[in-house]
């Protein structure tokens, strides 16, 4: 069967790759047409058909790249019609993917949302367009489900979030250390996202910590999809960047400065203390505060429904707070918190398996609408 696959961004990537090498082994003949990144590309054993990072834009850069986003728009509804899938499943990234939903449901295709818009964030009003557009919403968090039938949309299932399984199936470096050419001193580690607005953003104000602990070595997380030019020009000297290794990073480092984001469970799933930060253009945070409805924007905030580890957003994150607040956490206040409410996460998290078991339901789903759309052909001669 065809399978039509969007993902905008490199959090998508990853869990769009799962999700192809799970549907693979029980579709053999799987055929997909997608919007992603290496890994996809890498899971699907061909390039994508678009490179997802051309459209992993936000807030004010939305805005900005919108001619670029109307034509990759363009060009991927027609490519919906000439592709014909028997499902389009889409991956996060709400501000590109619900137009896409519109346009496919439109159209007749069936119309699967894997880790759907963050309507409890932001939006609630978009729930009337989820009814209308998306057949079926796997949720990857476990207060999804009744805030969606709170508002009326039922067919929502909660799939266990596929970062356990990540984090579980990781075999840490036993020689992480040395490859790298790391000293003996305790390690902060740096998560600026991988976005280049955000990575533009808050990595600055990270680095800028190394002036103040000299007993510690500030390593980034970079990412080989991000230009190193860019880390290069925003990394002093003292700073080293270590690409694609974030997991064997997390599981050495004392604490970790994160940008708001799915790192922020997979820390905690590390048993990693943290600080959560974030920063948007002026206009961007304008807009966006206006319309957020939660009270926390860490992912372990918002699952503990407290503020369990710190966060520092827009004008709260300065030199000087972030400082005191690395300073807190390496003294050890609130280090205790955090690291008690992380079994917790893992058990709200539940079961590992989420692409696995979304990819069975897909197969079962789409098999379903086939034989419904046959017996409607019967009923109309």
């Amino acid at each position: 069967m065809r399978y039509y696959v969007i993902a905008g961004e490199h959090s998508g990537d990853m869990h769009g790759a799962d999700l192809i090498r799970q549907i693979k082994l029980i579709d053999h003949h799987a055929d997909f047409w997608s919007c992603g990144g290496e890994a996809m590309s890498k899971a699907m054993g061909k390039p994508c058909s678009v490179d997802g990072s051309k459209i992993a834009y936000m807030g004010i850069d939305f805005l900005k790249k919108w001619y670029t986003l109307w034509q990759l728009l363009k060009f991927c509804k027609k490519s919906l019609k000439h592709y014909q899938p028997a499902v389009v499943v889409l991956i996060d990234y709400s501000g590109f993917n619900m137009r896409l939903a519109a346009f496919a449901k439109k159209n007749g295709f069936l119309v699967h949302y894997y880790i759907p818009p963050k309507i409890w964030a932001h939006g609630p009003k978009r729930i009337t367009k989820i009814k209308w557009n998306v057949d079926q919403v796997w949720s990857i968090l476990p207060f999804e489900v009744a805030y969606y039938q709170g508002k009326g949309y039922h067919t929502i299932d909660y799939v266990g979030n596929p970062l356990v399984q990540k984090v579980g199936d990781h075999r840490i470096n036993p020689s992480f250390m040395a490859d790298n050419r790391l000293d003996h001193r305790p390690i902060i580690a740096l998560l600026p996202g991988s976005r280049l607005d955000e990575i533009q953003r808050l990595l600055p104000l990270m680095v800028a910590q190394a002036a103040y602990f000299k007993g510690y070595q500030f390593v980034v997380a970079g990412l080989s999809v991000v230009p190193s030019s860019l880390y290069q020009a925003l990394c002093p000297p003292t700073v080293q960047v270590i690409y694609d290794q974030t997991y064997d990073l997390m599981a050495v480092a004392k604490v970790a400065i994160i940008a708001a984001g799915t790192a922020s469970l997979e820390a905690a799933l590390f048993n990693l203390a943290q600080i959560v930060v974030y920063k948007l253009h002026p206009l961007a945070y304008f807009f966006y505060k206006s319309i957020i409805t939660v009270e926390h924007i860490s992912l372990v905030n918002l699952l503990m429904n407290q503020p369990i580890v710190p966060e520092l957003i827009q004008y709260q994150l300065t030199d000087k707070k972030l400082h005191v607040t690395l300073t807190n956490l390496l003294s050890g206040n609130g280090k205790a918190k955090q690291q008690a409410a992380y079994p917790t996460i893992r058990r709200l998290l539940g079961p590992q398996h989420a692409a696995a078991t979304v990819a069975r339901h897909i197969l079962v789903q789409i098999k379903q609408h086939l034989q419904n759309q046959k017996n409607d052909g019967k009923k109309t001669r």
